[in-house]
């Protein structure tokens, strides 16, 4: 029989090698298969390693000042909006290769709404859709399919599970189950629109491996300084169980689409490690060096406004029901949230005596300069620019963990030293690397943290803080058990693939050499490379066709759409 699939990719979100090969070739056989007959990388990332700009990178084969897509917001001056992927300024591989003649299936990739209108292929939208719990005929196309799949299969939902509920055993207990459900009931739906016709790409996404990541870290780790005490064996098997239905899910696929005779990729955005028990408030840091200066507290009143938004926001989406928060967020149009958000990052700063601020998100440490000319009360000349960056260069650059006298940062580096590309001012004018801590010989992040969330009782000039034991397990919205590292994973094995074992790749290489695997040369943008996997395979063998250019995508960006995105990434906690 035929193959059903010429190329076949799976995205296992927050999937690392390390963590494949520590869980092993016993409990992960197909994952462990596929790197025996041809290669494996600890897949280097973008920054930040996180799921939109590394998934559209991988998508789009461009850097992310290429594509334009840095986090699930867009900052203006000190107000940000929910924009999603809706800001993506390039068309993905998908929609390039259909204008080939090529019949391709893009399935559920994050940051793909709207879906694109592809001539010969299907195209259905991830979880950045502006749906509540079930995705309508506007995520998929062609329309008609939705339909299809309605009757087939069902609502397709993505809040299945409420992630803000997660403070206790019990809701983790019962996550893998939930977890390993949805991932049947997906592999299912893939499997039956591969029977229905043969494609040139068939990609498809998994996000369970990254929340399981997310809340199971500490359960599964018994060296993880939030290991709770006396954790029964059924609760530390939570987040190897998940990954053995993933595993079994790239079996059944691989086979369905056409077994040894199909090209296959296996890849992340990102890898997935533990987190400390240490919190660091990257903004009191920045007060405590004379760059950033917080309003005081409004006349009697105990807290700034800021402070009171932080408490508003962390009330209304640990309190209210998943489905009354969709609509609070749906009536009130794009104005409440952005405003909300607006006032929870940056409400409590004093911009007219502030240099320096961070947005203080824990996946994307930055600094932003408070510029003349670009921020409403710029106070930053460009003269200044070289100088002020120093400053905070300097400034965190000395912190120090207060329990072992390390640096807690390992370097601040200029946004054109990291990007590429015309979208290159969507960047925030420094990115922060933060150190990892050592504990019982592996390594934990951080936690980056609101300072407006830090306890009331924590001196005003700490810039360190610790969770209490109550915190361990975490929940959205709040520190995470498991956090995001910069390598992923990368398998590919098939006919063009020697056996190599581990290699080293970028995740913009995997977008390039997927479609070397098709015969087909990438873009001259692109930012990776053909890797060299064997059997004519190498950026000089690559003589067909390159892809066509392509418009950039339709916004989905109406008062409507933006306000929808906004409660979507609050309900999956990508917002804190």
């Amino acid at each position: 029989m035929k193959p059903r699939a010429r190329s076949l990719v799976i995205g296992l979100d927050g999937a690392g090698l390390d963590l494949v090969r520590r869980l092993g070739r016993e409990r992960l056989p197909y994952l462990h298969g596929l790197m025996e007959r041809g290669v494996c990388a600890p897949l280097d990332t973008v920054v930040p390693h996180a799921t939109l700009p590394n998934w559209t990178t991988f998508l789009t084969a461009l850097d992310p000042g290429g594509h334009g897509v840095f986090d699930f917001t867009t900052r203006q001056g000190y107000a940000v909006r929910f924009t999603a992927g809706s800001v993506r300024e390039a068309p993905t591989l998908a929609a390039r290769l259909d204008r080939l003649g090529k019949r391709c299936a893009c399935l559920f990739f994050p940051a793909t709404y709207p879906p694109e209108r592809l001539e010969r292929g299907v195209f259905i939208s991830g979880w950045d859709a502006p749906v509540a719990f079930s995705a309508d005929p506007s995520f998929v196309w062609p329309t008609a399919l939705h339909g299809e799949i309605l009757a087939r299969f069902g609502p397709q939902r993505f809040d299945d599970v409420d992630e803000f509920a997660a403070d206790d055993e019990d809701w983790h207990a019962a996550l893998p189950d939930a977890l390993i459900a949805r991932i049947e009931r997906r592999t299912e739906l893939a499997r039956w629109l591969l029977e229905r016709e043969r494609w040139d790409l068939f990609a498809l996404y998994f996000g369970e491996s990254d929340t399981a990541s997310h809340h199971l870290w500490s359960l599964f780790d018994e060296r993880s300084p939030r290991h709770p005490a006396g954790t029964a064996p059924f609760l530390r098997e939570g987040l190897p169980r998940v990954y053995q239905a993933l595993d079994r899910a790239v079996g059944e696929l691989v086979e369905a689409a056409g077994g040894d005779a199909v090209e296959v990729t296996i890849v992340s955005d990102h890898g997935s490690g533990g987190s400390s028990d240490r919190v660091l408030y990257l903004n009191r840091a920045l007060e405590q060096a004379g760059l950033l200066a917080r309003k005081p507290p409004l006349l009697g009143m105990e807290l700034p406004l800021g402070d009171l938004s932080t408490r508003l926001k962390d009330a209304a989406l640990t309190r209210l029901p998943p489905a009354l928060r969709e609509r609070i967020f749906r009536a009130a149009g794009t104005r409440l949230p952005s405003w909300l958000e607006s006032r929870v990052r940056f409400g409590q700063l004093d911009m007219m005596r502030t240099q320096a601020f961070s947005d203080e998100l824990n996946y994307f440490p930055a600094v932003h300069l408070n510029l003349e000319g670009r921020e409403p009360s710029g106070r930053v000349a460009p003269a200044q620019v070289d100088a002020v960056t120093r400053h905070v260069q300097d400034a965190l650059g000395e912190l120090r963990n207060p329990d072992s006298g390390q640096a807690a940062v390992r370097a601040v580096h200029r946004r054109e030293d990291v990007f590429r590309g015309p979208y290159l001012e969507r960047a925030p004018d420094l990115i922060v690397e933060l150190a990892l801590l050592e504990h019982r010989g592996e390594r934990y992040s951080y936690n980056l943290m609101p300072s407006a969330s830090a306890p009331r009782e924590l001196p005003a000039d700490a810039c360190f803080g610790r969770l209490a034991p109550d915190e361990y397990l975490g929940r959205k919205g709040r520190s995470l058990a498991g956090s995001h590292r910069r390598h992923g994973l990368y398998v590919a094995a098939g006919p063009r693939v020697e056996q190599r074992g581990e290699i080293a790749a970028h995740i913009a290489d995997a977008s390039a050499t997927v479609l070397a695997r098709m015969g087909v040369a990438p873009p001259p943008e692109a930012s990776g490379r053909v890797l060299p996997l064997g059997r004519g395979l190498g950026a000089e063998a690559i003589s067909a066709p390159a892809l066509p250019p392509a418009p950039p995508p339709r916004s989905a960006q109406d008062a409507g759409d933006e306000a929808r995105v906004a409660a979507r990434l609050r309900n999956l906690g990508y917002i804190e």
